[in-house]
C-alpha cells in the first residue's frame, strides 16, 4: 500500500496557512469597533496619525524637528536613524509616538484574544508594512 502521509509543500505559497514549521490559525480579522475596523487601529497610516498628534502642539509652539515635511512623508529609514543617532527632540516625538501605537497594538491584541479563532495562540508574528520604526518585522499570527 502507498504512503498516504501529507508533506508540506517545500516552497510555501503566498498566504499559505501550514508552514513547514508555522501553522497559521487567522489573519486579517474584520472586527469592528465604535471607531472602525479594529486592525486599523495598529497599522502604518495609525502610527503616522500618532505622530503627527504629537508633532501638531510644537508645530503651534514653533519647534517641530521635522519643519514643514508632511508626518506621511517622512520615511521609516530616516525615522528609525532618528532614534539612535538623531536629534534627541525629534527621537522623543518618534518614540511617543510608537508608545502611543504600542498601546493600540496591545489593545486590538487583547481583543483578538478573546476571539474563539485565537484563545489558543502561543505567538504572533507581524507584517512588516505595519510595523512601526525600530520594531522587529515578520508576518502573520501562528502557533508551532
Amino acid at each position: 500500500m502507498a504512503d498516504q502521509s501529507t508533506t508540506a509543500p517545500s516552497v510555501a505559497t503566498h498566504g499559505a496557512s501550514s508552514l513547514p514549521e508555522v501553522e497559521v490559525d487567522s489573519y486579517n480579522l474584520e472586527l469592528k469597533d465604535d471607531e472602525g475596523l479594529l486592525g486599523d487601529r495598529a497599522n502604518k497610516g495609525a502610527f503616522r496619525t500618532l505622530l503627527e498628534r504629537w508633532r501638531k502642539p510644537l508645530r503651534k509652539a514653533g519647534s517641530d524637528p521635522f519643519g514643514d515635511e508632511a508626518s506621511e512623508d517622512i520615511s521609516r529609514k530616516k525615522l528609525d536613524a532618528l532614534l539612535t543617532e538623531g536629534d534627541p527632540e525629534a527621537a522623543g516625538v518618534v518614540q511617543a509616538a510608537i508608545e502611543d501605537f504600542a498601546q493600540e497594538l496591545a489593545l486590538v491584541i487583547r481583543r483578538f484574544l478573546k476571539l474563539k479563532a485565537w484563545r489558543d495562540t502561543e505567538r504572533i508574528a507581524w507584517a512588516a508594512a505595519s510595523a512601526p520604526p525600530g520594531w522587529a518585522r515578520s508576518a502573520s499570527v501562528a502557533r508551532p
